[in-house]
């Protein structure tokens, strides 16, 4: 593509527009960037306007357009709630859902590592407290299981609900 044709295609572009090319800059080549940032500085915005441009665009890209819906399955829970400790795991699995773009699975890997860290130690420690190993796995087996019905019946839902006010509308073009 040519100098000429860029910028041409520039001028045809809202400021909001421009200011996504030029924030943008991965997604396109250094010679469209230049070019829309030549065409911003030619069209001599006041400080007021690129502030406004800049609040209306961090708004934007507060807006979640992953899937908030897909559930992690049950061997993942139970693997992330033990081996939670274990952060470099944990972490790739995290970034394999960041990914593609599983955004409830993100969220749900979170709480269940949290979780299960958190009654480690608390079993761990009223183990040692009782002097029972048993005691521990006891305590630990049903922090899974408390864990899993509160996000079942409420954690879940709760977040989806979240997530659904920050999600853009697929029928809004």
């Amino acid at each position: 593509m040519k100098i000429e044709e860029i910028q041409q295609q520039c001028e045809t572009l809202s400021n909001e527009q421009l200011f996504l090319v030029v924030n943008n800059k991965q997604l396109y080549t250094e010679k469209i960037v230049r070019v829309a940032y030549q065409e911003i500085k030619k069209r001599g915005l006041s400080k007021q306007e690129v502030k406004e441009i800049e609040k209306v665009q961090a708004r934007k890209s507060r807006i979640i357009t992953g899937d908030i819906c897909e559930d992690i399955f049950f061997w993942e829970k139970i693997g992330l709630f033990s081996l939670g400790i274990f952060r470099l795991m944990s972490a790739l699995l995290i970034r394999d859902y960041k990914k593609k773009g599983f955004v409830l699975k993100v969220r749900q890997a979170q709480y269940y590592i949290l979780l299960g860290v958190a009654f480690l130690f608390i079993a761990a420690f009223l183990g040692q407290h009782f002097h029972s190993f048993s005691t521990g796995m006891i305590i630990w087996v049903s922090g899974f299981l408390s864990t899993h019905l509160f996000n079942k019946y409420y954690f879940k839902a709760a977040t989806i609900k979240r997530l659904e006010a920050r999600s853009v509308d697929p029928d809004i073009k």
